[in-house]
């Protein structure tokens, strides 16, 4: 069963913006919040972190509220009744639902934790402890982009009214992909963006990545992402700073220039040239 909204907690977005959060903007926060929740699961995963499960427990409540509001906002927009909305908000129902799932095997994880003298530095996932962890996580696995495409079919369709219109100089099509892929929660760096950026399915440039956070779109967490290999270093989660959240938002649909010079169509070939062509 879905946990009902509870007016008794404060909203969980903390997102330092100077106007309410637009619909948009609100679904791009709910997606970092899930990416630093299942951050804190993998650092307990690798044995890398102390077991605060009332935390984990409280969290995943509160995201499963948050995702349920981010549901009713999109709804007050009275988006038109077309498939990619329509999908969108159901993929967003299907993350609450999940997240209640993980809520509860969170929970059963409180209660099979060892005695603090006997538990392991690093929990086995396939049995006790260990494995309700695994479960938790992976119901939140694919929530960061999931929220984030949603994002996407939704922002068209919102009306100028609830559109955030925050824009930077020179943006382009690279740096608004990036911006993407930190939203997603697919950027983590090592070494203060030493020689690469690891991302999910692509490496982030180093370069555009510093120049994000020059502008203050991203910010670095340091050691808040789970290592690489078992016993290596944690890693800095990148995530979008509150001025990212807003410049996303505005850019996550919009044609952005590449950069590149714009092509020009061919002159059509004269008769001369066709001529001289044929006696070749």
């Amino acid at each position: 069963m879905t946990t009902p909204p509870d007016p008794d907690h404060a909203p969980l977005f903390d997102v330092d913006a100077p106007v309410p959060l637009t619909p948009v903007e609100r679904l791009l926060a709910l997606a970092d919040l899930y990416t630093q929740h299942n951050d804190r699961i993998d650092l307990l995963l690798a044995g890398r972190a102390s077991c605060d499960l009332d935390a984990s427990v409280s969290s995943a409540g509160r995201l499963e509220r948050e995702a349920l509001a981010s549901i009713k906002t999109v709804r007050q927009q009275r988006l038109p009744a077309i498939e990619p909305v329509a999908s969108a908000v159901v993929r967003l129902k299907q993350i609450a639902h999940l997240t209640s799932g993980a809520t509860r095997y969170l929970t059963a994880a409180q209660r099979a934790l060892p005695p603090d003298d006997a538990e392991p530095p690093r929990p086995d996932p396939r049995r006790g402890f260990g494995q309700y962890l695994r479960l938790a996580r992976e119901l939140t696995a694919l929530a960061p982009a999931a929220i984030v495409e949603s994002a996407t079919h939704i922002a068209p369709r919102v009306p100028d009214r609830a559109r955030s219109t925050t824009t930077v100089p020179g943006m382009d099509a690279v740096q608004r992909d990036t911006l993407l892929e930190v939203a997603r929660g697919h950027v983590i760096v090592t070494e203060q963006y030493g020689q690469r950026g690891y991302g999910h399915t692509v490496a982030a440039d180093i370069d555009v990545l510093r120049h994000l956070e020059a502008q203050d779109l991203v910010t670095r967490e340091p050691a808040s992402a789970p290592p690489l290999f078992a016993g290596g270093p944690l890693r800095d989660r990148v995530r979008l700073a509150s001025l990212g959240f807003s410049v996303l938002g505005t850019v996550i649909n919009s044609p952005l220039h590449l950069g590149l010079p714009s092509a020009r169509p061919l002159p059509a070939p004269t008769a001369a040239a066709a001529a001289a062509r044929a006696r070749r």
